[in-house]
């Protein structure tokens, strides 16, 4: 769990990614699933797209992207997910 979203908000502007404030299902499936999260912010950069799931008003529970959950052990890890070419691997 990490937490700061100011901070990662500017982060991931930062690596290029663009909010979708009304992001719909059909562009982004894993949304389309029950969720027991507090909130998600979904973000696109060309073809990709994130998904950061919240589980309060600050603190990250798991990011996904391209609808692959990437660990989050530290801060390094979604520093490394959201940079150009990050994250898993399909």
């Amino acid at each position: 769990m990490i937490a700061g979203p100011g901070f990662w908000d500017v982060e991931i502007e930062r690596a290029g990614w663009s909010r979708i404030l009304s992001p719909r299902p059909a562009d982004f499936p894993e949304i389309d699933r029950p969720s027991r999260v507090w909130g998600r912010n979904c973000y696109v950069r060309g073809a990709d797209r994130l998904v950061i799931e919240w589980s309060d008003q600050v603190t990250i529970s798991a990011a996904l992207l391209n609808g692959v959950l990437c660990p989050l052990r530290s801060a390094e890890d979604l520093s490394a997910a959201i940079r150009p070419g990050g994250g898993p691997r399909r």
